[in-house]
């Protein structure tokens, strides 16, 4: 299917995708907040495992949103929403690439480029929900 501008505006399927994706995100950040300051590596007690479970669940459920919200872009065929729902998935791949890599190391460095990514997706999923408005 061609991507091309021949909608103006997205269906209210794209609107409720991303919106559920900027309020997972909304979630995503305060697990991860409460992460870095109720937990310490290694895990030692059951609820600072409970708060990096959240933590990455949420993370799991952000990026299967992501790749839904892309899928329904390219379906829709509106370039603005396309290529902000690809840089959404990119900047969520970064973000987990970062992640994995600071649960990995717990190096701090790592933790910005999940920062990095988290608020490149932020932005591009708000951008997509304020377009779909």
């Amino acid at each position: 299917m061609a991507i091309s501008q021949a909608r103006i505006r997205p269906s209210r399927l794209m609107l409720y995708i991303s919106l559920v994706e900027t309020l997972l995100l909304a979630g995503l950040f305060y697990a991860g907040i409460a992460t870095l300051f109720y937990d310490k590596f290694p895990l030692n007690s059951y609820g600072e495992a409970l708060i990096l479970s959240s933590h990455i669940s949420l993370a799991m459920l952000v990026g299967f949103f992501a790749a839904a919200m892309l899928a329904q872009s390219i379906r829709e065929g509106i370039k603005t929403i396309y290529w902000l729902s690809l840089l959404n998935l990119l900047f969520i791949g970064i973000a987990a690439a970062g992640g994995l890599a600071f649960y990995g190391t717990i190096i701090p460095y790592y933790s910005y480029l999940m920062a990095l990514g988290f608020f490149g997706a932020l932005f591009c999923t708000s951008s997509v929900l304020f377009y779909a408005i």
